[in-house]
């Protein structure tokens, strides 16, 4: 694990040499030419890279450390002894999330505001992006500070869990709508460019993902009319493998194949093996590598390990440096819909419709063809397999008590069509292990091979549910304590990672 400490710094210098100007930019920004502090163009790079991190100690510290608990990806290091997998994480990791997401967003934010006068397209966009960033800290913690944060003060009152999705989604229509405007009058303008690594400066693409993300929180807190609305919002849906979120590495390359590669800290997760061996799933050569002749996941939540050995004994993530990250996909927003469809909510198509474009669309994103994808989802026999001859061990060894099939059947219950799509949904969103990990609290959906080593001293009782949340930082306790105690309180007076958010199934 290694601090790049001159991240904002690349940042900026290549967002200064590659933002594209227009004709019409002064309409939005007085002199489009001028670098000075509070350029929108020059600080939204840092900002952007929040919502999935490049920077490779962010990324290990966040996306990868909390992410593992999606079942993706293994932690193969145990530094301290002190893991997110095992429930016993320091207090300095567990408040590097939250501490690093409100520092990488605020600053920039407020600046932004400040040089727009909190309007036009550039203020939508560091809208949009506070939004996103903030919905996975409210996804990690609950209940966070949102609507009363003002510069210079983050020690203020929290919103509620409930609260806070309901300003995060107002906001991101707000700059869904602000963002549509300026695409539509301005297609060829691209005012962020090259320094916008997940769209290259198009801001049809920042619609399509605003509508996309407002889709996937009101589908995550049971919003029937915002998931309604956002299918119909002005700009569309992230809807084919060309309209994906992508984050672009750039010159800091893929920070999960550097922690796989150079570092040894990442194996592939025993869970999504199991499934996709069961399944005899096509797209497995695209997600890993070999160990010998087959694919090797390896168990999460082992107290103790030599990491030079278990390194040699599994699979490790199929990547090259270049590989972009996967933010949202069009795969997804079919899932999401098939869901939509399953509990009664207005959608076009019918929920099998949904659920298999979602599953062909995954196989074209990685180039299965289409006689293997209709292949597979017309398979009604095969099953996700159990974890068994782990090089380990009879120890790491896991009996997987689901037997759910890929072919539709609609005479199956809404329970079961649930656990199918987002089943297929969690093998599509590879490597999204945030988002993964607050899927499965929301449905507990797929069958994750439950920690080995639980070392939370009692607080998490269940293994397979595992850790519910991340509690506060430590900050929060000493810096802005009147505040964290009202939060407590209303989350139950509890704040430990057994506490459910309310969207969290019981």
């Amino acid at each position: 694990m290694k601090r790049n400490f001159f991240k904002t710094t690349c940042l900026l210098l290549a967002a200064c040499g590659l933002v594209n100007c227009t004709g019409n930019y002064e309409d939005y920004n007085k002199d489009p030419y001028a670098i000075y502090k509070a350029d929108p163009a020059i600080l939204l790079p840092t900002m952007i890279d929040g919502i999935s991190y490049i920077q490779q100690n962010d990324s290990q510290m966040i996306d990868q450390m909390v992410g593992s608990l999606g079942g993706y990806y293994t932690l193969s290091n145990r530094w301290g002894g002190q893991n997110f997998d095992t429930f016993n994480a320091s207090d300095g990791w567990n408040a590097t999330p939250y501490n690093t997401m409100y520092e990488d967003i605020y600053a920039n934010f407020f600046d932004i505001s400040k040089s727009t006068n909190a309007s036009g397209h550039f203020y939508a966009v560091a809208s949009l992006v506070r939004a996103a960033v903030m919905m996975r800290v409210a996804d990690m913690y609950g209940a966070i500070p949102y609507s009363q944060v003002k510069e210079g003060s983050f020690y203020v009152a929290y919103d509620t869990c409930e609260d806070v999705y309901k300003h995060l989604l107002e906001d991101m229509k707000a700059a869904s709508s602000v963002l549509n405007d300026y695409a539509t009058q301005f297609p060829g303008s691209k005012p962020l460019g090259n320094g916008d690594a997940l769209f290259g400066g198009d801001y049809a693409g920042w619609v399509r993902y605003a509508n996309s993300l407002i889709l996937r929180l009101a589908i995550r807190i049971g919003n029937q009319q915002a998931a309604e609305e956002a299918c119909q919002r002005a700009g569309g849906l992230i809807e084919t493998n060309a309209q994906n979120a992508m984050m672009n590495p750039g010159v800091q390359g893929n920070p999960f194949q550097l922690a796989c590669t150079s570092w040894g800290d990442l194996r592939v997760n025993a869970s999504i093996v199991d499934y996709m061996t069961g399944y005899n799933d096509p797209r497995r050569e695209k997600y890993f590598q070999k160990v010998g002749d087959k694919y090797v996941g390896m168990r999460a939540g082992t107290a103790k390990f030599n990491k030079g050995e278990v390194t040699a004994m599994y699979s490790s993530l199929n990547l090259v440096s270049t590989d972009p990250i996967p933010v949202f996909l069009a795969a997804e927003t079919n899932f999401l819909r098939a869901e939509m469809a399953v509990r009664g909510w207005t959608v076009e198509k019918s929920a099998q419709d949904y659920y298999e474009a979602g599953i062909r669309l995954s196989m074209e994103q990685y180039g299965i063809s289409a006689e293997a994808a209709n292949a597979y989802l017309n398979d009604d026999t095969k099953t996700p397999a159990d974890h068994k001859n782990d090089p380990r061990g009879a120890s790491q060894n896991y009996t997987r008590k689901t037997k759910i099939t890929v072919k539709w059947n609609d005479g199956d219950t809404e329970e079961k069509k649930l656990e199918r799509i987002i089943t297929q949904k969690w093998i599509a969103n590879y490597m999204m292990g945030l988002e993964a990990w607050a899927e499965f609290r929301r449905t507990g959906y797929p069958e994750l091979n439950p920690a080995i080593d639980n070392l939370s001293n009692g607080v998490i009782s269940d293994n397979f549910k595992g850790m519910r949340r991340l509690r506060y930082p430590f900050t929060e306790k000493n810096l802005n304590k009147a505040n964290y105690d009202a939060a407590v309180a209303a989350m139950g007076g509890v704040d430990n990672e057994s506490v459910d958010l309310f969207w969290a199934k019981k």
